[in-house]
């Protein structure tokens, strides 16, 4: 799983921008996202199904991308990720009956994916800046 990304960009690169697409584009696919700016540095958290039964059966997804700018370079940086219902979901599905370890299985497939997906969609914005 990769925790750090870094890529080029342009000088005229706008972070206020790439954040509002990054977080659109994710809130279209389901995500609950909160974005915040602060001094040239971004803070989102993408969250998905993280409540509830989805705790129990471990399918939430979750993780907070820390995203900043240096000169003419780019760099998320992932922390934060939802690991909690899968644990949880393993843990019931050893002791009571086998159907939330296998969602949560399904729930860690799901989870250690989401910042490949968040980094390739980053770039892509990114490059239309």
């Amino acid at each position: 799983m990769a925790n750090n990304v870094m890529f080029n960009v342009n000088p005229t690169f706008d972070m206020e921008v790439f954040a509002a697409k990054l977080a659109d584009t994710y809130r279209v696919k389901g995500y609950d996202v909160n974005v915040a700016n602060m001094n040239g540095m971004c803070t989102i958290a993408f969250d998905k199904g993280t409540g509830g039964i989805n705790m129990l059966l471990g399918l939430g997804e979750g993780i907070k991308a820390t995203i900043t700018k240096m000169n003419d370079t780019l760099m998320i940086n992932y922390s934060d990720a939802e690991w909690t219902g899968k644990i949880i979901g393993c843990v019931v599905g050893w002791f009571l009956c086998m159907i939330p370890m296998i969602t949560a299985i399904i729930g860690i497939v799901k989870q250690t994916s989401l910042p490949k997906k968040i980094s390739n969609d980053a770039t892509m914005i990114a490059s239309t800046l």
